[in-house]
This record gives C-alpha cells, structure tokens and sequence, in this order.
C-alpha cells in the first residue's frame, strides 16, 4: 500500500522503516537483499538501473516523436496500396503483410530535377518496436531494398534502398520522423522529413479523423532546399489522404488504402 510520507510493505503488519522504497514501487527488491551494511549498496545498484530504464525507455519515445504518410506494416495479412507526391519527389509502394511485424512488396521513387531519375525495388519492412500505453502509441520501423535506379532515358543500373521511421501517436497529437536513401552508381539521394501535428477533434477510427499537419523536408542533391509543407490529413477506416502544399508551391497530395 502507498500513501504520502509512509508506506506499509506487503506481508507486514507494522509502518515500514523502508518506507522510501516503498513509496518508488521498491518493496520487492528491499526485502530480497541481504542485511546491512550491503543492503544499501546493492539496494541503490537495483534502483539506478531501474532508473535508467525507464529513461531509455523515455528517450526512444521522444525519438519516436514522428511519423510518414502511412505505417509500412499493417496487420497479418493485409495488402497496402500507397502512392503520392511531396515537392520534386514522388512515390508508390504496394505491400503485403505477411505477420503483424513484416512486410514485403514493390517499391518506387521518382526524383524531378535538373535530370530525372527513378528507383524500381523490391522492399521488405519491419516493424522494431511498439509501445501500447494508455493513451497513446508509438513505433519504430526500419526497412532494405534492392532494384534499379538511373536517369530516365539513361538506363540503370543496381540500386539498393533503406528507411527508418519513427512515429509517436495520442488522439489529439501526432509526431514522426523519416529517413530514407537510394544508392547506386548513378543515384545518391536521401529524403529526411519531420513532422509534428495536431487533431481539432477526437474521432473513432471508423469516423472521419481530421489533422493539422506541419512538416519539414529535405531531399540531398535537389537545390539542397529545406520545404516546409502545411498540409491537413484525413482518414477513415482503412482510407488515408493527406493534401498540401509547400511554400514553394509545388502540390502534396498522399493516399494510401489497406484491404
């Protein structure tokens, strides 16, 4: 039992003179160790790495703190069709999900620039790591690829891909980050994007979902520009559309369906 100031330990049927462990959630491992003098060393061991922990915990939540247009892994045996355009870049992906933790499909990427060129790949995607809590969720995803990549109308040649995502989700606030490269001996490219957003409402997910999204972008080798890029994202079911634009002007427009 907890109460402010003193605490009774389980089994005991008296005020504990330990009541600073108690109060922590320490009881278990104050009783289990030996007498003193040891008792208080090894007792401060325990709770320092309890401690650290729960902060490394902590930390890969704040990291976690960001998200792309759709997760890359939906449920065990479920098909995803995503495609969609943000500044000079544009993207369709088709996976399916062959557990709740893994997918694997076709992957591709177009880079308008001075030359265009195009990515064309087989992609598998993991899911690392949730965190169910009590009113919110967060994940972190990684995933490689190989394909071709070239100019267009130079030929290709072999190419391979990988992405890191990490997103941090309650009703009303949503956070994420992405990271994704394409290499080969013609294309070099990395898109980073951040974003951070926020819900007027709180919605079911078979009701129509509303968020106010902004988000910051960077793609290496493409006038080597930051965007920012407001935009507003809805979903319902298994429906998901986000429309914007950057302050360049150039459209963003993102859909995804999984079935």
């Amino acid at each position: 039992m907890k109460t402010l100031g003193i605490a009774r330990c389980r089994g005991m049927g008296r005020l504990s003179k330990n009541a600073p462990a108690c109060l922590f959630g320490f009881c278990d491992l104050w009783e289990t160790l030996p007498p003193r003098p040891v008792q208080w060393h090894l007792f401060s061991q325990l709770v320092l790495t309890k401690i650290l922990k729960i902060l490394f915990i902590s930390i890969l939540l704040a990291a976690a703190a960001t998200t792309a247009p759709a997760h890359p892994v939906a449920f065990d045996g479920a098909y995803q069709l995503m495609f969609g355009t943000v500044g000079s870049v544009q993207t369709l992906e088709f996976y399916r999900s062959y557990s709740a933790r893994a997918a694997v499909g076709l992957h591709a990427m177009r880079f308008d620039g001075e030359e265009d060129e195009i990515f064309t790949g087989l992609q598998h995607n993991w899911l690392l790591k949730r965190w169910n809590l009590p009113a919110a969720q967060a994940n972190v995803y990684a995933g490689l690829g190989a394909g071709l990549a070239g100019e267009v109308g130079q030929g290709a040649s072999p190419a391979g891909i990988g992405f890191f995502r990490a997103d941090y989700e309650t009703r009303r606030v949503y956070t994420a980050i992405d990271a994704k490269w394409v290499e080969s001996a013609d294309v070099s490219r990395c898109v980073f994007s951040a974003s951070a957003g926020i819900a007027p409402y709180e919605a079911e997910f078979d009701q129509l979902n509303t968020w106010l999204i902004l988000q910051v972008e960077h793609v290496t080798g493409m006038e080597d520009k930051l965007d920012i890029i407001p935009k507003v994202r809805f979903f319902k079911g298994p429906y998901f559309l986000e429309l914007g634009s950057t302050l360049r002007g150039k459209p963003v427009v993102n859909f995804m369906i999984h079935f």
